[in-house]
């Protein structure tokens, strides 16, 4: 992938695809192309500061840390997603840890230019404020997935939620996405064996196609509506 095609694709989804072609100009003057291999770190949970990441290729398992546990696999960002604004903005120290899910590639913003970019461009600096609250999102629906009572209805939303077959009220099918049995439950609070039996559930419905160690989502609107579904 040449650093003109990474950021084509950034450009036609996701946030920056919402910016304004002189934002976008600004942002990507000196984003450099940097590759991953599966289980690389983009950066880690009190890491010092250092510079934003928009995926063009591959998959970034976002983990969180508190003082009493962790890291903890939470979510899953693909092509188009942008991780790591926060120091950029002022932020001292990583709050998360993102990891290559398999062989990945980004664009990377370096730290001192897009700090500052955020200073002397007030626009530049909403525009990239507001990844923060797209990670809000994020973590909201994060923690209403993991309030469904129900557990094969809770594996169903938690895997709509980090296939990127649902983003905000929009549902489509995926193309094969990486993640094992043990992610999906370690983001779902449920044993691997539950997850197994609700995928193979899932599957004879119709509505995902399972393989080694990666699965499509065929029938989002279906599985949202067995996810979501009043218990």
């Amino acid at each position: 992938m040449t650093l003109a095609e990474a950021e084509a694709i950034l450009a036609a989804k996701g946030w920056l695809a919402g910016q304004s072609l002189r934002i976008r100009r600004a942002l990507l003057d000196g984003a450099k192309l940097v590759h991953f291999a599966k289980g690389d770190y983009a950066f880690r949970a009190g890491d010092p500061p250092g510079g934003m990441h928009g995926i063009a290729a591959g998959s970034f398992g976002i983990y969180l840390s508190t003082p009493f546990r962790g890291p903890s696999l939470s979510h899953i960002l693909h092509p188009g997603w942008w991780c790591g604004e926060g120091p950029i903005l002022g932020g001292r120290r990583r709050i998360l840890t993102a990891v290559a899910m398999e062989p990945s590639i980004t664009l990377h913003i370096p730290f001192e230019p897009g700090r500052r970019l955020v200073q002397s461009d007030p626009e530049a600096a909403r525009s990239i404020g507001m990844l923060g609250q797209i990670a809000m999102g994020v973590a909201i629906a994060n923690v209403s997935d993991l309030l469904i009572q129900r557990v094969d209805r809770r594996v169903g939303a938690v895997l709509l939620r980090v296939t990127g077959a649902m983003e905000g009220a929009e549902l489509r099918p995926t193309g094969e996405v990486r993640l094992t049995q043990e992610q999906l439950g370690c983001m779902a609070n449920v044993s691997r064996n539950m997850v197994n039996r609700t995928l193979a559930e899932f599957e004879t419905a119709g509505w995902v196609r399972l393989g080694y160690n990666r699965l499509a989502i065929l029938d989002p609107e279906s599985l949202a509506a067995f996810a979501f579904a009043r218990e």
